[in-house]
Formats: C-alpha cells, sequence, structure tokens
C-alpha cells in the first residue's frame, strides 16, 4: 500500500475540527487499493471513514463525486451515511463517513443466518440503487477479451488461448441489454459489516454501473478465493458451497458471463502489467483456471437442473 502523498497528521487534525472532539485513532485502510481511506475513532468512541481525495485527472471519472452523491440518494437504507462534508483541504476533498456497525466476514466463514441476511439485504439494497444517478456504463468484457487475447500473442499461452476460444467466446460475454440493472460494482467482503447475524450496511458506494446481479455475487465468490491461501482446500470448499446456493439468484447466462469477465479482466491485468510470466502461468493461473472451472461446472449443472429465469 502507498503512503499518501499529503501529511496525515494536519488531516487528522483537521478532521478533529470538523466532527467537534480529538480523534485517538486515525490510520490508513491497508486493505483496499485507495491510498487516501482512514478509519477513525473518536474520544467519544464514534467509528468513522474518512476518504481525502484530489481532483480526478482531466479525461477521468469524478469517483468522489459519484460516492457523495449515492451518500445522499440512499440517505434511509443500509448504506453508510454521510456525517460531515464535503470540505476543500489543501487542494484535496474530504468526507467523513459513519462507519457501519459490526465487523466483516469472509464468505466462507458465513453462518447461515448471515447468509440469508446478506441475500435478503442486498434485495433490499438493489431495489434502493435503481433510482440512483451518475451510473457508470456496463464494462465491455468482450473488447477486454480481446485484448488479453493480443496480449497474450507470442507467449507460451496457446493452452490459454485455447481455454478462452472454448469456454468464453465473445457472445459468452456480452450483456443482454434489455436485463441490465444499476449494480454496487465492488461487493466484496470488505464493503459490507454484519453485527452479530445482522447485516448492518453497504460501503464504497462510488462504482455503481450497469450489469447483472450476477456480477456482484460472482465477485464476493471470486474476491474471497484470491484472499485464502493456495492450500485452504477445506475455505474453498465452503465458498464453492455457497456459489451453489447463490445459483438460484440468477439466470445461468448470466452467472456465466459474470465469472467469465471477471476471469478474462483478471487475464487482462496480468498480462497488460507484463506479470504473465512462465512462472506465474504455472503457478497461479493453472490455480486459477481450475478453480474457474470449478464454477463454470456448477453454472452448467443448475442449469441443467432448472428452467431457464431470464427475465422477458
Amino acid at each position: 500500500m502507498p503512503r499518501p502523498s499529503f501529511d496525515v497528521a494536519r488531516l487528522r487534525a483537521f478532521v478533529a475540527e470538523k466532527v467537534g472532539e480529538p480523534v485517538d485513532r486515525f490510520t490508513q485502510l491497508t486493505d483496499c487499493s485507495n491510498a487516501s481511506n482512514f478509519a477513525a475513532v473518536t474520544a467519544g468512541g464514534r467509528r468513522l471513514l474518512v476518504k481525502c481525495t484530489a481532483a480526478p485527472r482531466a479525461g477521468r471519472i469524478d469517483y468522489f463525486a459519484h460516492f457523495v452523491r449515492h451518500l445522499e440518494e440512499l440517505k434511509g437504507t443500509r448504506a453508510i451515511q454521510l456525517t460531515h462534508g464535503p470540505f476543500d483541504w489543501e487542494a484535496r476533498r474530504v468526507i467523513v463517513i459513519a462507519w457501519c456497525a459490526g465487523r466483516r466476514v469472509m464468505p466462507d466463514r458465513l453462518t447461515a443466518a448471515q447468509e440469508a441476511g446478506l441475500v435478503t439485504a442486498y434485495g433490499e439494497f438493489s431495489a434502493a440503487i435503481q433510482r440512483c444517478t451518475q451510473i457508470l456504463p456496463p464494462r465491455d468484457n468482450a473488447a477486454v477479451r480481446d485484448e488479453a487475447m493480443r496480449l497474450m500473442a507470442g507467449r507460451a499461452c496457446a493452452g490459454l488461448r485455447r481455454f478462452l476460444d472454448r469456454e468464453l467466446p465473445p457472445a459468452s460475454l456480452a450483456y443482454d441489454p434489455a436485463r441490465l440493472k444499476v449494480i454496487h460494482g465492488d461487493l466484496h467482503h470488505g464493503n459490507f459489516h454484519f453485527d452479530g447475524d445482522r447485516m448492518t450496511g453497504f460501503m464504497d458506494l462510488e462504482d455503481f454501473r450497469y450489469g447483472y446481479p450476477a456480477d456482484d455475487w460472482a465477485r464476493y465468490i471470486l474476491c474471497a478465493a484470491e484472499h485464502l491461501h493456495w492450500y485452504d482446500r477445506a475455505g474453498r470448499r465452503r465458498l464453492t458451497a455457497l456459489f451453489r446456493r447463490l445459483l438460484p439468484l440468477a439466470p445461468a447466462d448470466e452467472w456465466r458471463e459474470a465469472v467469465g469477465g471477471l476471469l478474462v479482466r483478471k487475464m487482462w491485468r496480468r498480462f497488460k502489467k507484463k506479470k504473465g510470466s512462465a512462472w506465474w502461468l504455472a503457478v497461479n493461473l493453472r490455480f486459477r483456471l481450475g478453480y474457474y472451472r470449478d464454477l463454470f461446472a456448477l453454472i452448467a449443472e443448475g442449469a441443467a437442473g432448472r428452467p431457464d429465469r431470464r427475465q422477458p
């Protein structure tokens, strides 16, 4: 995790001034990709999330503006709530948000009650975000697949290219415009909390985009799989069982697009960053493809055992 490019002590003092009480703890969140997110605990025991970001460069999406707009549009739902801001601070923008009660729970450790609560909460949240604005377009997974294939050309990737041609032709990664919905866009175990068996709220609201709900659920499962140690076979079996139980939430073709889209984006990122070395292919990609194959097999199995639930 990179260090912030600003003085964290000054930001802490600024936040304390705005919330009206001393901040006892102020720590950078190291388990996310943003170097400007901080967890704060005030002297009165309030847990806060502080987001501090610079203005976007020309031509870039202003995710901060999306985040603030969504906070305003989701008042009264199970989402984090804005408490202070937005503020201008040292050529940056700052907001202070109430942290969701409870703690995060890894997907392979969910109790039956937590799993049921999450499915219910996601359904309520999904209904609420359909009215939000500032929505990103759907991901063009077919174009990403083609770019990944181009980046693999000339490397020892013939088997991988055959896998994509066989399992993920471009047509399997294309969205049906009539079925697109607003989705969270970054659903994983770090973006919502449980207080006992109760799911208390969703976080990270800047990435709302059009897609399928299966995109969110597939990301939830596969992000958890990435966090497990490669030798944690019991954990992966629990995740696979959870995936099987989630299958009735979406039609098989939407599941296949969601899982396949995540796979081609991961391949594209690896090869774009020139991390598609022989070592990486042998050690990492082989395992990942095996797990993705298992999920594709479960999707096919579920499709064979129930009618297609696609909506007209």
